[in-house]
Parts: C-alpha cells; structure tokens; sequence
C-alpha cells in the first residue's frame, strides 16, 4: 500500500483539525481586525485633531492680524510672528515653522534652525503647499532625529509627536501663500489613543475567544454525534450481517436438534433404558445450543423498542419466579427489596424483561456451587432523577483486566456462554434513555446499578 493509499484510508480526526485550524483562523482574524480598527481609530482622532488646530490657527491669524496679512517675504510680518510664538509657548506644542510657497523656512521658534533654507524633499509640506492638511506621526530622539533635517533639535530623549502642516490662505484669493508646520506632543491624545487601542485589542481578543469557545462546542457535539451515529451504523450493519448469519444458523440447526432431542428424550423414557444419565446429558446440551441460538436471534434482530410505561415491581417478581427452581438447585436465595408505588419508567415490558432475566443469570452462573446470595434493590435517591435499580451477587466477580471487556459482542469467560447477554442489555437500557454501571470486586461479587427514566 503506498502513502497515499494510507492517508486515504486513515480517520478524520475532526477535532484536532478544528484545534488547529479555527485557532489558526481565530487569531489571525482577531489580529487583523485588531490592527485594522487601532490604525482606523488612530488616524480619526488624529484627523479630528488636526482639524480643530487648523480651524484654531486661521481663525486666530484671521482676527489678531488681520485680512492683510502675507508670507510673500523672507521675514514673516511682526504681527504673524508674534502670533506664532504664543502658539509655541501653548503646553503640548514642541515647535513651530513657517514656510513660504518655495518650501522655504521663513521663521522658526527654533533658532537653531537654518531660516531661508529650502526643504523640497519634504511630502507632506509639498501636500500642504497645495491646499491639503498634511499630518504625520511619529517618534523622534537618537534613532528618528534624523529622519527629516527640520527633525534636528527636538529632543533626545524618544517621544511620540504629531506634525500638523496647514496651509495659509490669502484671505481675498484664498490662494496659498505658505505654510504653518506646528510639533506638538499630543500626551493626553496619545493616552487616549493608547487607551483606545488597548481596548480595541482586547475586544478582539474576547471576541475571538467567545467565537473559539462556541464553535469548539458546536464541533464537540458534532463530533459526538458523529461517533454515535457511526457506532449506530457500523452496530446496525454488523447486525444485519449476524441477523442473515444467525437465520441460516438456526434454520440448518433447529430441526436436527429437534430430532436429536426427541430421540433421547424417547430413550430416556425407554422402559428398561440403557445409560439414562448419557440422554439427560443429551437433552441438556440440545437446550443449551436452542437457548444460544435464541440469544443470537435477539441480539441480532432489531427490538421492538417502542415505549410504554411498566411498573417494574411486577416485572421483577416475574423475573424471579421464572429462576425458583434453578436458585433451589444451587442453594442461591434471592432478596427483593422495593418498596410499593415506585412510579413506572419508559420502556418495553418484554424486553426489561428479557434484560433483567439476563442479568438474574449471570449472577446464578457466576455464584459458586456452595451457594449465595443474589440482592435486589430499587427505589429513588435523593436529589437524583429516575429509578434506580441495583442487582448485586455474592459470585466470583470480575477482573479488572475484562471490566474493559464485559460490554464487548461475544466476549465471555464462561465454558457455555456465548457472550451478548450483557451486550443485549447495555442496548436496552440505553434505547430507552437509561444508564448501566457496573462495579466488581473479584472473589466477593459484582454489582450492577441502572437508572431509567420516569414515565
């Protein structure tokens, strides 16, 4: 068989691929829309901000100095300068410069500053030039002084800053005479920004968890179902299969039993007959193989599982009449205990019966030929639903080792046993909504606890 033979045949494991990949595709979303919606509300706060200090800038030229006011000179007028270095004074503004329509540095609240130099290879203030609001953000210190030459002189220690440049409009023309380029160190907008983003991380993040967590639900139980309805179908083919196996069986089988039985049976009550014990021996093992082949028939065919409400109290005293005179010929006593006025349980007289006859069995078989005991209980437990039922036995018990067995078609550590009995009644209680347990110690018995639901 060749690799890809083998990866075709191999199971699909639906939720480690549901681990790998939705927690690939959760993150990578919530980190995406993470950094999409922090860049969105980042630019936002700071284009509302950077619109409010344009409207502040022209407004304030406007009214302190005038209509008349130009940038067509080397030295801005003593008015716009004046104006210009109480803006540099205000609390978050690092620096302010003003450009003519060359690029020109016309003045600069830095001194230090080449005035009159030209700074071309600035984008943003060739955007402002023609009539855009530009804004940049960033960092400057050691590592970004250097990043633009009017950078120089900022700081040396690493801050944040946001870099307005807005345009100047002639007040007749509204043509652009030059351009204002204001530093500021926004900390309390970057402490909202911060915040913002915070925030926006962790809602992704808990979105993207609650998201996982549900589909992980959703997937458990699909896988669940799943499983169970693949048991159901590999349970149902396998019994079609048994079904058409154990037909044939019984039919090629029954009628030369019938036979042999009769045969003996007639040499057993032969007057004078010859090895009397050899024909019980004989009618013993036809009985054994007719009640093997009954087992068979029903696990085989599928019950008639429809629902009706049974009182078990009768049932069960049905059950142990049936089993009087085997108990008396192994020396085994049966106790019932149930109280009167139990309430009645969903499922299927004859069936439970079957299932109860099974087990009653099972615990005969298992008890040792010096005697014991066989315990029945029922009645309702405190603060738990249904009707519990109890059978425990005094036999051999079960090893630890065929615990994990016990449930398995056709396992069986008895010389005549065929091994569906408790196949057959794990089925039972389970088609009508209950749960079967069993606890055992071997060498002192085994108990069997089930819950069925009220009707």
């Amino acid at each position: 068989m060749n690799r890809t033979d083998t990866a075709a045949d191999s199971p699909f494991d639906l939720m480690r691929r549901f681990l790998l990949l939705s927690s690939i595709a959760i993150c990578l979303a919530s980190v995406v829309s993470a950094t999409l919606l922090s860049r969105f509300l980042t630019h936002h706060l700071l284009q509302r901000d950077a619109e409010l200090t344009r409207d502040f800038v022209q407004n304030m030229v406007e009214i302190e100095i005038g209509q008349d006011y130009t940038l067509g000179h080397p030295k801005a007028t003593e008015s716009l300068v004046r104006f210009l270095k109480h803006v540099a004074k205000l609390p978050d503004v690092a620096r302010a410069n003003v450009y003519g329509k060359d690029t020109t540095l016309l003045w600069s609240s830095e001194d230090r500053l080449d005035q009159g130099k030209k700074y071309g290879n600035n984008p943003e203030l060739v955007k402002a030039l023609k009539g855009q609001l530009a804004i940049e953000s960033g960092s400057v210190g050691p590592t970004g002084a250097a990043a633009k030459p009017e950078h120089f002189y900022l700081g040396k220690t690493p801050m944040r800053f946001v870099e307005l440049y807005i345009p100047m409009r002639d007040a007749g023309t509204s043509a652009v005479i030059g351009v204002v380029e204001v530093y500021r160190i926004p900390n309390a907008l970057s402490r909202a920004i911060n915040a913002g983003t915070a925030l926006t991380w962790m809602i992704s993040i808990g979105v993207g968890l609650f998201l996982y967590l549900v589909l992980f639900w959703i997937v458990r139980r699909a896988d669940h179902l799943i499983r169970s309805q693949q048991e159901r179908l590999v349970e149902s083919e396998t019994m079609s299969a048994l079904g058409e196996m154990a037909s044939a069986v019984a039919h090629g089988i029954r009628n030369p039993l019938s036979s042999i039985r009769s045969s003996a049976e007639l040499w057993h009550d032969a007057p004078g007959a010859i090895g009397v014990d050899s024909a019980n021996d004989i009618i013993s093992e036809v009985h054994r193989i007719e009640r093997w082949i009954r087992e068979l028939l029903t696990y085989s065919h599928a019950p008639d599982y429809r629902k009706e409400a049974v009182d078990l109290r009768p049932l069960i005293d049905e059950c142990i009449a049936g089993f009087a005179l085997e108990t008396k010929r192994r020396q085994v006593t049966i106790e019932l205990d149930m109280p009167d006025g139990l309430p009645k349980i969903h499922g299927n007289a004859s069936l439970l019966m079957q299932a109860f006859n099974n087990l009653i069995c099972n615990a005969l078989e298992a008890i040792s030929a010096d005697g014991g005991s066989i315990v029945i209980t029922g009645g309702r437990k405190a603060g738990q639903e249904g009707v519990h039922i109890e059978i425990s036995d005094t036999g051999a018990g079960i090893s630890p080792d065929n615990m994990t067995k016990i449930f398995h078609p056709f396992f069986t550590t008895k010389a005549r046993g065929l091994g569906v009995g408790l196949t057959l009644v794990q089925r039972i209680v389970k088609r009508f909504g209950g749960h079967m347990q069993i606890r055992s110690t071997q060498g002192k018995g085994t108990v069997i606890t089930m819950r069925f639901a009220t009707a």
